[in-house]
């Protein structure tokens, strides 16, 4: 697969949604290749466009804190492969069994469920390998990067909390519980997605790392009250899989009220950290707005 190719480019504040998305696909294309069956495979799963929310995260924090858009973009493609690889390990028959994602047939039954398991792995060291090869951040400065990243979705992260997701299934389970679950297994990605821009300036504060909590998980309550009230023709994969699978979400456990009551929580700790942050006239506020309102 080739490496990305950078270009220095700032965020056009009038249109960065379209911008962005655009910078991102534009990346993608550049290392999917098709050279081999498992290219293939792995280029079907990059190339199917879904809504980019991790990279362009991961944008709009490093554009926040002054840093040139190409600082970041192996982190920002980094990013949706991780994500999209946990995808397509979340569709197989052995954990959620989903034929549709992004409004196309699964990966596994695109190909095969081996071939599946199979470029799920390698989008795995090919996100690594994106960060190793980026010629504009310090070698210091990936050390740091991948340590984060593989903490992040590793067996004390996003893997815990398939674990716990599949586990919680045969028992009975606290709102602490589900949100801990919810963290590790969505909202951990979601915050290095917001968190990881600051590395590169060895900077830490509270109100990011705040901001990055709330938007992280929230971001599964909302897709769980999504997944009981949208169509499949609007989210682009199956509904209310979770009743069928007994599995134990937050509005499916305690109910949609109390959910919505837990999202405004999450919403205003964002707000009053963008505000603290000076960034209310930036667009990740108005980003992150969009995130904690989106409809069906």
């Amino acid at each position: 697969m080739a490496k990305l190719n950078h270009s220095k480019k700032t965020l056009n504040n009038e249109n960065f949604e379209a911008e962005l998305q655009d910078r991102v696909n534009q990346a993608i294309s550049k290392i999917s290749g098709k050279s081999s069956i498992i290219e293939s495979a792995i280029s079907y799963a990059l190339v199917n466009p879904g809504k980019r929310v991790r990279p362009l995260l991961v944008y709009l924090a490093a554009d926040a804190i002054g840093l040139d858009l190409e600082k970041v973009d192996s982190l920002a493609v980094a990013s949706e492969v991780i994500h999209t690889y946990s995808l397509v390990h979340d569709d197989l028959p052995c954990m959620d069994d989903d034929d549709l994602r992004r409004g196309q047939p699964t990966l596994h039954k695109k190909f095969t469920e081996a071939h599946a398991v199979l470029a799920g792995d390698a989008m795995q060291s090919l996100a690594m390998d994106l960060i190793v090869n980026d010629q504009n951040i310090s070698a210091d400065q990936k050390v740091k990067i991948i340590s984060f990243l593989a903490k992040t979705i590793g067996y004390e992260g996003m893997i815990l909390g398939q674990a716990y997701d599949i586990e919680f299934e045969d028992k009975s389970v606290s709102k602490d519980e589900i949100i801990e679950m919810n963290q590790l297994k969505t909202g951990m990605l979601l915050e290095f997605c917001i968190r990881a821009p600051l590395l590169l300036i060895n900077s830490r504060d509270d109100n990011w790392e705040r901001l990055a909590s709330s938007v992280g998980i929230s971001f599964q309550l909302i897709d769980d009250l999504l997944d009981l009230q949208a169509s499949e023709e609007s989210l682009g994969k199956a509904t209310r899989k979770d009743i069928e699978l007994d599995k134990k979400n937050f509005p499916l456990t305690f109910g949609i009220d109390e959910t919505q009551r837990e999202i405004e929580i999450y919403e205003n700790i964002a707000i009053d950290s963008l505000t603290n942050l000076g960034l209310n006239n930036h667009p990740i506020s108005k980003y992150v707005t969009e995130l904690f309102r989106r409809k069906i």
